[in-house]
This record gives structure tokens, C-alpha cells and sequence, in this order.
């Protein structure tokens, strides 16, 4: 049936330029429709439970609430893990559900189970459940100016909801902090007035409301309501909190002191000294990030007409600039890599027939746009990885079919005949050879998690690249051959006969005697190929060549994290991060002599670490962060561990600062670090002295860099322990905490909506009181009234406490991190020395389990769900191949040098300097499918040189010198097309780089080998197959001469 439509569109005069202009309209359509972004979209199967508790410890969360919902949680259907953080005051429960779950239900199930849990603190606030939804950041809008934090935070919002306005999906602030009203009473004057601070925040909250009070019916309707919430803090001053017989009231003003200020617990942001807030805008996964940055930067030139001169609008952290980086990277690349394709091919072919061939790059990549945006594609690195590899591929197919063509129509066939018998002739096995190099490819889609949905655009690109190129090479090609072929011959250049000339005799001289001295010396040939493939192994074994499991670009974005111990003031953390700030100028001025600009932006957040992944991050007045952004990478000769180095050198710490980590937070997508140990154990402070010990440990390795673990010491805790006097009098220990609660972090009295903000009234006494050494002169009430110090009933213990603990599938778990200058070394060897430097007797030491996780567990997941796959792909590709030869045999002939692709692979790595990567290793699946492609090719050929009478030497090397050129040129332009990109010395191409190694240099090696290994495996077939022959001819002869002497 195909068959008869490739006549069809071979004889008919336009359906092939039809059919082409049709693809060519449809990918110039897709194209402006396409999402253009830097990675592809990750679904996050996961949803949040937080419930918070203010006051309270991190134990005290993680043992009342997070332990209770990790018992509703963990078991529920389609649950992979739990994580769960607890920090001060609130909870956080991360449940991640195997991926492609039904999220609907999820959340249903969730809601469930937690409206199931009735051992909730009493004073810890409604759990709030929401599904984690994933949007892409676009960009950083930083707004920062002498203005008082309220104006500021006006023009922060108007600029959102305008930004909003104009078609963006979200715009979270960064540095707005929530207003409160605190009421702040001493301790004399509540106990003259017999009165307690819960009392007082009773009574706030009763007074302070709007209700409404029903309906008047008459002639009018009219709704009654009563008004009474007060909004401000001269509204809550006025509230009557005692009202006497004789008429005397008193009000709140009388008795407290009362203020409009701010969460001081919230972070802050800081510009060039002057507070700042920042605008974190992002992307749905349909939007388009270049075209979200354009709306921004159209937005920004306007606004900056109408607001204040004062006012500083700064974008930085623009994603959409490396989106246009790479793509147009990739696409310069592209082009180059076609230009030496269609070079090579004038090489080989006439004109005419090399032009019309290299046409099937254009059309099939326009075809692949349409089918990309009706299954949902973008554009983005991944899917343009697969398009570059793609290139060889799409070509190879159309360079078969012209070239088999060719030679038929030089043969004698009319122009026609040619055409029709070429394309069916090449049918089978190009069709073969396109499912053989799909089923290589599709068993990518086999990889799950993260690593899974990072690669999915890759195989899905290619395979419908070379769907696409079918369609191409028997519909479009076969019309366009009659003018690449027809007509009068065009005179070849001189130096090109003289190529053709000089070619054909090594073809029919020297390579032919390589080819016959393969055959005749056939186990020398198999034994020295398999001596390289074990050569390249020991290369790789002994550690020559690295292996470097997701290498990043390097970005623009640096940043210094600062922790001080705990309790430490605001105050100190902003002096610390203008330390940073001026040691930033300071390497800059030193690193380029004061000649070059290398800082765009900095930005200090004050109360806050800034961390890959959310989990890991702290808060409090002890920590902060600065961060910079560096001029593109491309502009400057400095790399970023240079300026590192240099920054960390002209930083002057603090006395009290506990920690300093400077880090270059670039990664391709993944949130994890390098090297992450988790560390379990029962006993919080016995962990912690065993991650010190494997901190040092980790710190020993040249290269390990960032290091730190996720359980930092908190504020100095006083557990109280209620006494049996305390029991006696009627207390209990949910009493005692909430009034010491109340006393030292405040009664909350009401919340309102005032404008865009929650309104929080506190009650607590005034900041002078709220001192450690007041705890022990506090006075509580028991429930007759009567006041007692607080010593007299409750025993105080003192204790080091954690300002955060990590739960893990319901066991307490510590991480060790750190990164990995993979100028260096690499991950995978420090990973693979620390059992026996010392991690098991560390381990052993504090009697504690360990695991890695982080990458390491990327990496293993990724290779467990390869090795799946590759099984999947050679299974597919024998099956197909065995279909195709109707033997079992052959099939093990074309196979046979899918693994001397490595033999490249490896070299190339070691000559080029780069260590592999996954990306290296996806790649030979790639280069599998070119191999087979060529090998099927070549034993086709040989099988026709058999059919037609030919014995097997002769049909052997006939066919092998036969296939020469076009395998050639097969090999040659998948060399030259990916040739650009493996030279590329951008910064941004980096860890593309390994992509195009492992093919170059493996196809180059493996079809040299494919030209000698196949003849020699032919051979050692036959020789096989003889020697089964003659020894069953013996057995034969044996039982026929038996016969006659059993029978007298």
C-alpha cells in the first residue's frame, strides 16, 4: 500500500512541492506558537499540609503535629514519601505521590484524613492543605528607595496588580511584612487591675468585630448590622476593658502601651542601603517565557515615567535571556552543522542531488514543529538537544534513498524506473533502520522521577524528527529526484573529479585490501576490537575519565548565606551582609583592577537563607543572605569560582558568626545538591555530633565546597516540667504554657482584613519584661485565682534546642550537603571514597544509619530505570531486525558493534577533557540507532551481492567496498552537523558538549569498525556454521556405516 502511494507521489508533477509547502506552512505557524523556555515543565505530584503553633519548640511540632500527620499520611494510596519539617512555631508536611497520580483525589483524600486527627494542640491554628503547583520564574523585579516601608510596600503592590493586568500568572513580594497591632501591658499594672493578658485579649476580641444583626421589613427592607471592629490602634485603645458600678471605666489606652508596627520575625530586603522589595514574577506552563519578558520590560519602561525619581526598578535573575541565549545558541550551531552537511554531500553528489537531499533537514524539522505543538512540545534546551541530534539522523535516511537512486539510473534504468525501484528498494531497510533508531530512543521515556521528566522532550523530539523524515524521503524526495537527476549532467568542478577520482581508488585499492586482510585475518580483527572496547573500559574504570552526573551552565547568580548563633540581634545580621556587600566591591575592584564591571545587582535579605529547595530553608533574626548577579558569563573572562574565591578572601567576619557559605547555586533543574548524606538516628543531639564529624570528613576531599547540614542549633530552650505542688493546686501543663506563652510571645486577639493585608492584634507585656530572667519572678494564676511564682510549681530545665528537625517517612533524619567543584573532582568519586574514609566508622561510632540521597539517588534511580530500557531497546531492535533479515543470526551480526560506539565515547571524553554525564550516556542510545542504521545497511547490501550469485568472500567484500560512500557519508554528516557544537567555547554549551562527543567521536570509531568488524564476524559466522555442517555430516556418516554391521 505504501508502495503505491510512493509511485503515486513520484509520478505525479506537484504533490510532492505540496506536500513539502504543507510542512513548511505548518512548522512556520508552530513555530510563533511554540512556548519558548529553558527547561521543560516538571509536574510536582505533592501536597502541603502546614499547620502552625505559635510559641511553640521544633520537638514540641514535630512531636504534636507532625507526628500525628504522618500517621494519617504515609500509608494513603499512591504515596511515594513523606517529608516533614518542623521549625518554631509551625509545620510543614511535604507528601509526594507517585508520579502521574490522580491529584484530585489526592487532595480529596488528604483533607480526609487529616479532618480525622482529633490530637491537635488546642492552641495550634487550622491545618491548611493545598496542592503544590509549579510556576517557572520569569524574572526578579527588585523595588527599592528612602521610603517608609508602608508607601513602599503600595507601590510594590500597585506595580504587581498592574503586572497582573497585563497577562502574567504570578507575582509573588518578597520583603513585605505582615502589619500588626501590638499591645504591650506591664506585669504590675495587670495584676493591680486583677486582670491577665488572656483576659485582655478576651476582651479585644469580643469588642472588636462586625456583626450582622438581621433584617427591618416594612416598606423598606433594610439589614442591620452592628460595627464595632477596630482597625487601627487608636480604634483598639478605645475599647472598654473594665466598667465599674459607679460608672468609672477604663480603657485600653489607660493601661497599655499601643502600636501600628510590623512582624519582626518576617525578612527583610536591602538595595544600595535602602529597603527594597522584591517582585518574584513567573510563568503558567502555557505561557511563553520570552514573551512574559517582554511584557515586563515594556511595563518597567513605562512605569519608570510615573513614579518617584527616588525609586530604584531593577530587573534581574531573567530567565528569559538564557532561554534566548541557548536557543539561539543552539539554532547558530544548527546552522553551522547544516552548512558542513550539505558540504559534505556536495562532496559525494552531484549538485543537484546533494541540494534536494540536505532539503529533507529543512522540511522534516518544519514537519517536526507541527507535530511538536499538536502533542503539547516546547522549545526548550531538551527538545533542541534532540533536534541537533537529530540532524545526521534525518538526513541519512535521504541520503540512502538518493544515493541508491544514483546509482541505479547510471546503470541504465530510465530516470522513472530508477526513482520508483530505488525508493521501493530502500523501503524495507530504511524503514527498518528508522524503528531501529525510535526503539533506541523510546526507552528514555522508561526513566522516571525528576531525571525522567528533564530527558522526556529529547526521545520525543527525535522520534518525531524521523517519522516526519520517512514521510519526507519516500513522498517528497522520490518527485524531487527528477530534477536532481534529470536534465542535462551539470560539469563537476576540478577539484571535485579529482576528489571522486582520488576516492575511488582508495576505495577500489586501498580499502578493499583493508577489507579482504579483515576477513582473512578475521579473529585478529574481532580480538583487536574487543582489546580496544577493554581498553576504553580501563580508561574509564581507572578513573581517566570522569563521570559527572548532571553538570550545570554556569549562570550569573552567586550568593553568600550568613548564620550567627542563636538570639543573635537583626542588627548584627545586616552588619554582616553589608560586610558581604562591601567584600563583593572589594573582589571586583581587586579581580579586574578596577576596569570592569562584573556586579549587576545585590541584594541582602535580612531573616532568611536563600536555598535550592524550600525545605532547606532558615529564618530568624540570626540569618541572611546576600545575593549577586553577575554581568553574563559570556561578557566576562572570570568565571564564578574565581570570583568565589576571591569574595570569600575580602569578607571580614564577625565575632558570633557560626557559618559562611558562598555558593553558585547553577544547575540544569535539580533542586539537590552534589553529595547529600542522611544521617538517621533517635537521639537529635547525637546525630548532630556525628554530621559535625562527616562535615570535616566531607571537607578533607579537594573540590567538596558549600558544606553544611539541615539541623541548626536553635534558641537555648527551657523545658518546663509542672511539679506535683503545681499538679496539687489544679494546674495543668497546657495552662502553665499558655500563660507563659501569652506573657513572652503574646496573645493573639483577633485578625482582620484591613485593605490588602491580614491585620494580627497581640497582647504581651512590653519588651523590657520579655527577658529570660523575668521567666523566674513570672506569676501564674491557678484556677482560683490565686498568683504564684512561676518557680514554686514548675521545675526549669535548660537545654540546647534545634531550630529546625527534618522527619523523613516517619523516622528523624539529618542532611549533610555540599557541592562539588567539578573542576576538581567529581561527585561520584567523592562518594564512592567516603564509606572507607571514614563514614561507616562514623556511623558505627554514634550507633546511627546513613544513605545518599540527593543526586546519588538521582543517578541510581536514572541507571536502574536505564538498564530497563536498554534491555527494552535491544529486545525491540533485535526483534525488528530478525523480521527484517528473516534470520536469527543476522541480527547478532548487525548488533554486534552496538557497544565499540564506546569505544569512542570514552576516548573522546579523555581527549576532549570533559567527563561524562547522563547526557553522555542518553547519547549512546542515539549513536546505537546510527550504528545499526549502517549496519543494516552494509548486510543488506552483502545479502544482494549472495542473491545474485556471489560466494561470501567475494560477496563480503564486494558489498563492503560497495557501501563505502554512503556509509561515509551517513557517518560524515552526523559528524559535521554536530561538529559546531562540540567546538562551541560558550560557557552556556558546556554540559551540551558531552552530547556531541560521544556521538562524534563514537560514530567515527564504531563505522570505522563497522567497515571491518562485520566482514570479520561474517566470516567467523560461516566458519561456525561449516563446522556445525561437517560435524553433523560426520555424525551421519557414522550412523549410516553403523547400520549395515548391526544388521549381520
Amino acid at each position: 500500500m505504501f508502495g503505491n502511494l510512493i509511485s503515486i507521489f513520484a509520478r505525479h508533477r506537484n504533490a510532492a512541492n505540496l506536500l513539502m509547502a504543507i510542512l513548511i506552512i505548518a512548522g512556520a505557524f508552530s513555530m510563533s506558537k511554540l512556548n519558548r523556555q529553558l527547561m521543560p515543565d516538571i509536574a510536582m505530584d505533592m501536597i502541603l499540609v502546614s499547620v502552625a503553633w505559635p510559641g511553640a519548640s521544633p520537638e514540641d511540632v514535630a512531636a504534636n503535629i507532625v507526628e500525628a500527620v504522618e500517621i494519617e499520611v504515609r500509608f494513603m494510596d499512591g504515596v511515594d514519601q513523606v517529608s516533614a519539617i518542623a521549625t518554631e512555631g509551625a509545620a510543614l508536611v511535604y507528601i509526594e505521590y507517585e508520579q502521574g497520580h490522580d491529584m484530585s483525589k489526592a487532595l480529596t483524600d488528604t483533607q480526609a484524613a487529616i479532618g480525622r486527627i482529633i490530637t491537635l494542640p488546642e492552641d495550634s491554628e487550622k491545618p491548611v492543605i493545598s496542592l503544590v503547583e509549579r510556576y517557572d520564574p520569569v524574572s526578579k523585579l527588585l523595588i527599592s528607595g528612602p521610603f517608609p516601608e508602608e508607601s513602599l510596600t503600595k507601590i510594590a503592590r500597585s506595580i504587581r496588580d498592574d503586572l497582573l493586568n497585563s497577562g502574567l500568572a504570578k507575582v509573588d513580594l518578597m520583603g513585605v511584612r505582615e502589619p500588626e497591632i501590638w499591645v504591650e501591658i506591664p506585669e504590675a499594672r495587670l495584676r493591680a487591675l486583677g486582670l491577665s493578658i488572656e483576659d485582655v485579649s478576651r476582651a479585644i476580641g469580643l469588642s472588636s468585630l462586625n456583626l450582622p444583626s438581621g433584617n427591618l421589613e416594612g416598606r423598606i427592607s433594610r439589614q442591620i448590622r452592628s460595627n464595632g471592629l477596630a482597625e487601627s490602634a487608636a480604634d483598639v485603645g478605645n475599647i472598654e476593658i473594665i466598667s465599674r458600678t459607679n460608672g468609672a471605666k477604663v480603657y485600653l489606652r489607660d493601661i497599655a502601651n499601643i502600636t501600628e508596627t510590623y512582624d519582626d520575625e518576617m525578612p527583610t530586603l536591602f538595595h544600595n542601603g535602602n529597603p527594597a522589595i522584591q517582585l518574584d514574577i513567573k510563568r503558567q506552563k502555557q505561557d511563553d517565557s520570552i514573551t512574559s519578558a517582554r511584557i515586563i520590560k515594556d511595563y518597567i519602561t513605562t512605569a519608570r515615567k510615573t513614579l518617584p525619581a527616588s525609586i530604584t526598578m531593577v530587573q534581574y535573575d531573567i530567565i528569559a535571556n538564557l532561554v534566548s541565549e541557548r536557543i539561539s545558541l543552539l539554532t547558530k550551531n544548527g546552522i553551522g552543522g547544516l552548512m558542513i552537511v550539505v558540504s559534505i554531500l556536495y562532496l559525494f553528489l552531484n549538485v543537484r542531488l546533494a541540494f534536494w537531499v540536505a532539503m529533507g533537514i529543512p522540511i522534516s524539522i518544519m514537519g517536526a514543529m507541527g507535530i511538536m505543538l499538536i502533542t503539547g512540545q516546547s522549545i526548550n534546551m531538551i527538545s533542541m538537544i534532540g533536534l541537533l541530534m537529530a540532524l545526521g539522523i534525518i538526513v541519512d535516511d535521504a541520503i540512502v534513498v538518493g544515493e541508491h537512486t544514483a546509482s541505479r539510473y547510471e546503470q541504465g534504468y530510465s530516470l522513472q524506473d530508477a526513482i520508483e525501484i530505488g525508493s521501493h528498494r530502500m523501503l524495507a531497510p530504511v524503514f527498518a533502520a528508522s524503528l531501529t533508531t525510535i526503539s533506541a530512543f523510546a526507552p528514555l521515556l522508561l526513566v522516571k522521577d525528576f531525571i525522567g521528566q528533564i530527558i522526556e522532550p529529547l526521545p520525543i523530539a527525535v522520534m518525531i524528527v524521523i517519522v516526519v523524515s520517512l514521510i519526507e524521503c519516500f513522498l517528497i524526495l522520490p518527485g524531487h529526484l527528477r530534477h536532481g537527476l534529470g536534465g542535462p549532467k551539470a560539469k563537476e568542478p576540478g577539484f571535485k573529479v579529482r576528489f571522486n577520482e582520488r576516492f575511488q581508488h582508495f576505495r577500489n585499492n586501498r580499502f578493499r585490501q583493508w577489507v579482504e586482510n579483515a576477513y582473512n585475518r578475521r579473529y585478529v580483527t574481532l580480538c583487536a576490537a574487543i582489546a580496544m572496547l577493554i581498553l576504553s573500559g580501563a580508561f574509564l574504570g581507572g578513573g581517566y575519565v570522569g563521570f559527572n552526573f548532571l553538570p550545570g551552565a554556569e549562570q550569573s547568580i552567586i550568593q553568600g548565606n550568613v548564620i550567627f548563633a542563636t538570639g543573635s540581634e537583626r542588627a548584627k545580621t545586616e552588619q554582616m551582609l553589608e560586610e558581604l556587600s562591601r567584600a563583593a566591591i572589594a573582589a571586583e575592584t581587586k579581580l579586574t583592577n578596577g576596569e570592569q564591571k562584573l556586579i549587576r545587582v545585590g541584594v541582602a535579605h535580612v531573616g532568611e537563607t536563600i536555598t535550592r529547595s524550600a525545605t532547606d530553608r532558615l529564618t530568624g533574626d540570626h540569618v541572611g543572605s546576600y545575593r549577586l548577579e553577575l554581568i553574563p558569563s559570556e561578557e566576562r573572562d572570570i568565571r564564578n569560582n574565581v570570583f568565589l574565591n576571591a569574595w570569600n578572601e575580602e569578607i571580614r567576619e564577625m565575632p558570633g558568626l557560626d557559618k559562611l557559605v558562598l555558593e553558585d547555586p547553577s544547575r540544569i533543574g535539580s533542586p539537590n545538591t552534589d553529595i547529600d548524606i542522611r544521617l538517621r538516628g533517635s537521639d537529635n543531639n547525637v546525630v548532630k555530633k556525628a554530621a559535625l564529624e562527616v562535615q570535616e570528613l566531607i571537607a578533607r576531599f579537594d573540590g567538596a565546597e558549600s558544606i553544611e547540614d539541615d539541623l541548626p542549633y536553635g534558641k537555648e530552650e527551657m523545658a518546663l516540667k509542672l511539679t506535683a505542688r503545681g499538679h496539687a493546686m489544679g494546674m495543668t501543663t497546657t495552662s502553665v504554657a499558655r500563660q507563659v506563652r501569652n506573657a513572652f510571645e503574646g496573645a493573639i486577639a483577633k485578625r482582620f482584613p484591613r485593605q490588602e493585608d491580614e491585620v494580627l492584634v497581640r497582647v504581651m507585656l512590653p519588651e523590657e519584661e520579655r527577658t529570660a530572667s523575668r521567666l523566674q519572678s513570672l506569676m501564674l494564676r491557678t484556677p482560683t485565682g490565686q498568683e504564684i511564682p512561676l518557680p514554686e510549681v514548675v521545675d526549669i530545665i535548660e537545654q540546647p534546642g534545634f531550630a529546625r528537625i527534618r522527619r523523613q517517612d516517619g523516622r528523624k533524619e539529618v542532611s549533610v550537603k555540599a557541592n562539588v567543584d567539578n573542576t576538581v573532582s567529581t561527585a561520584g568519586v567523592i562518594i564512592a571514597a567516603l564509606p572507607e574514609a571514614g563514614l561507616d566508622a562514623i556511623t558505627e561510632k554514634y550507633n546511627i544509619d546513613y544513605t545518599f540521597r540527593g543526586r546519588a539517588e538521582e543517578q541510581a534511580n536514572a541507571f536502574s530505570d536505564f538498564r530497563i530500557g536498554l534491555i527494552v531497546a535491544l529486545s525491540a531492535i533485535y526483534i525488528i531486525l530478525a523480521w527484517v533479515f528473516a534470520s536469527y543470526t543476522r541480527p547478532i551480526v548487525v548488533m554486534a558493534v552496538i557497544p565499540f560506539g564506546l569505544i569512542g565515547a570514552v576516548f573522546g571524553h579523555f581527549i576532549m577533557d570533559f567527563n561524562l554525564s547522563i547526557l553522555s550516556v542518553f547519547s549512546l542510545l542515539g549513536l546505537t540507532g546510527i550504528l545499526v542504521n549502517d549496519s543494516i545497511i552494509l548486510v543488506t547490501t552483502i545479502d544482494d551481492h549472495i542473491k545474485n550469485g556471489q560466494k561470501l568472500k567475494e560477496a563480503i567484500i564486494n558489498g563492503t567496498v560497495s557501501r563505502l560512500r554512503p556509509v561515509l557519508i551517513t557517518s560524515l554528516t552526523t559528524i559535521g552537523g554536530l561538529c559546531p557544537l562540540m567546538f562551541e567555547r560558550s560557557t552556556q554549551a558546556q554540559f551540551l558538549i558531552p552530547v556531541a562527543i560521544t556521538i562524534v567521536f563514537g560514530l567515527a570509531t564504531a563505522t570505522f569498525l563497522v567497515l571491518l568488524v562485520i566482514p570479520a564476524l561474517l566470516g567467523i559466522i560461516d566458519d561456525i556454521q561449516q563446522w556445525d555442517r561437517r560435524r553433523l555430516g560426520k555424525d551421519q556418516t557414522e550412523k549410516t556405516s553403523e547400520q549395515p554391521a548391526e544388521s549381520s
